[in-house]
């Protein structure tokens, strides 16, 4: 088994869409669970930066990354997501080597 692939993304979302955002958010992340491959996908909005969202996913494999975003429940939240947010997200793929303890 390969090294399981980080997902990391972030957006801003503004004050009057958040409601449609978490809305869309909360369909997309019930739909994403269940893909095969998906072993984790939580979205977190922060307590100091309200608006600030973060997407942390966890995937076997980057074959099921890449088959995520072909998902329609995927591209339906997109559709959404990209009237709610004040600038493009930023999207992080992570395919971590090791983990050292500290």
């Amino acid at each position: 088994m390969s090294d399981p692939v980080i997902v990391i993304a972030r957006a801003r979302v503004r004050p009057d869409a958040r409601a449609a955002f978490v809305a869309a958010a909360r369909d997309c992340i019930a739909a994403t669970r269940r893909e095969h491959g998906c072993l984790a996908y939580d979205m977190h909005e922060s307590l100091t930066e309200p608006g600030h969202f973060v997407c942390i996913e966890s995937w076997e494999q980057r074959e099921h990354v890449d088959r995520h975003l072909q998902q329609p429940h995927l591209r339906a939240f997109l559709d959404v997501a990209g009237a709610c947010v004040t600038a493009p997200p930023v999207i992080e793929v992570i395919e971590p080597r090791s983990v050292d303890r500290l």
